[in-house]
Parts: structure tokens; C-alpha cells; sequence
């Protein structure tokens, strides 16, 4: 599929993933679905005391956080979060992020990728740095 311009509306997407610690993600672009490539693109929100555990994956990321307060583990550093703070995440480095507001915690996501199913997940043990078996 081509590269062509589009727009895409957020309330459109449906959420396609939900945990039960809530988290939600909407994947807003992947190549799957929207006429892009190079880039996939989505937006996570994340109920008050939700966590997304220590994880890494081989793409880079980048987070920039829309709404609430939070913190962002880069492996064992700590990050307060907050609108308008921006996370380069490099590839295959352990990361999680953690609601710590009173509200949802909103943040946009990309990856340099064609399709978000290209992105493969791995848990890391806090304690360890590495993989969690």
C-alpha cells in the first residue's frame, strides 16, 4: 500500500486493546489499516494506579504525554510525566510507565515501523534488568 495524506479522526478508532489493569490502546495508524508505512502510530490511556509493566521491544519509541501525571521507568531511572513531556525510548531498552494522578494518564505513541503487529513485547524483571521468564 501507498503513502498518501489522510486524517484520521481519534474518536473513530475503536479501542482494540484493554487489560485488566486499565489500560486501554487505539492504534490510530499502521499500515494494516491506514494507507501509511515507515511509522504506526496510537494513543494509550491508562486508568488512575494502572501500570504498564517493565517491558522492551526491538523499535525505538517516542511518548508524548496529552494528559494526567505519571512516571516513566527507563530501566531502573525514574521520570515524572506530566502534558507536554516528551519520552525517546531507544530500541530494545526496558521501559514501563506508571499512573500516579487522581485522572487518567493519556499518552501518544510511535514507533519506525510499517504495522503495529511488527512490535514484539518482551517483560523485564525489575530487579534484573532482564528478561522475565
Amino acid at each position: 500500500m501507498s503513502s498518501y495524506p489522510f486524517v484520521i479522526h481519534e474518536r473513530a478508532v475503536p479501542i482494540e486493546r484493554e487489560d485488566e489493569s486499565g489500560v486501554t490502546w487505539q492504534t490510530l495508524t499502521s499500515a494494516d489499516r491506514t494507507p501509511t508505512r515507515e511509522l504506526t502510530s496510537g494513543v494509550c490511556r491508562m486508568a488512575p494506579g494502572a501500570e504498564l509493566a517493565l517491558h522492551r521491544h526491538p523499535a525505538l519509541e517516542i511518548y508524548y504525554f496529552l494528559e494526567g501525571t505519571g512516571v516513566v521507568w527507563l530501566g531502573d531511572v525514574r521520570h515524572d510525566v506530566e502534558p507536554g513531556v516528551t519520552v525517546s525510548i531507544p530500541a530494545d531498552y526496558p521501559h514501563g510507565v506508571l499512573n500516579t494522578g487522581a485522572g487518567v494518564l493519556k499518552f501518544f505513541y510511535v514507533f519506525p515501523t510499517d504495522s503495529y503487529s511488527e512490535i514484539v513485547y518482551t517483560a523485564v524483571d525489575r530487579a534484573s534488568g532482564t528478561a522475565a521468564t
